[in-house]
């Protein structure tokens, strides 16, 4: 038996759908551990902070290899890195910084080779 698909969606949409749907995944699981390292100076990010923090932490899933991302310690980011990644993160949407330079820093403070 084979399933009929509608005509109207291409392969191509359904490859840009699953990348959607795993970019989001990481980026949730990221975000809990970040939530889950900060512990009660969580509740100082206000929710555009977070929705930003989000956005750039699904950037830089985009932009390195998947098994670089499930060796990232997320939970070890201290709330100074993670403003400074939020620094960043205004630069690349203000058009301040290429996006490309900005995810590579954020990548940095990540992996903490920039402290």
């Amino acid at each position: 038996m084979t399933i009929s698909r509608r005509p109207d969606i291409t392969d191509e949409e359904i490859g840009m759908r699953t990348f959607q749907l795993r970019k989001e995944k990481a980026q949730e699981r990221a975000l809990e551990k970040i939530r889950q390292g900060l512990k009660a100076d969580w509740a100082n990010l206000s929710v555009p902070e977070i929705d930003l923090l989000g956005w750039v932490l699904g950037e830089v899933w985009a932009y390195i290899a998947r098994r670089e991302w499930e060796h990232l310690a997320f939970s070890a980011l201290t709330t100074a890195k993670v403003r400074k990644i939020l620094e960043i993160a205004n630069e690349i949407v203000s058009h301040k910084k290429v996006g490309t330079t900005g995810l590579e820093e954020v990548y940095k403070f990540i992996t903490g080779e920039t402290k």
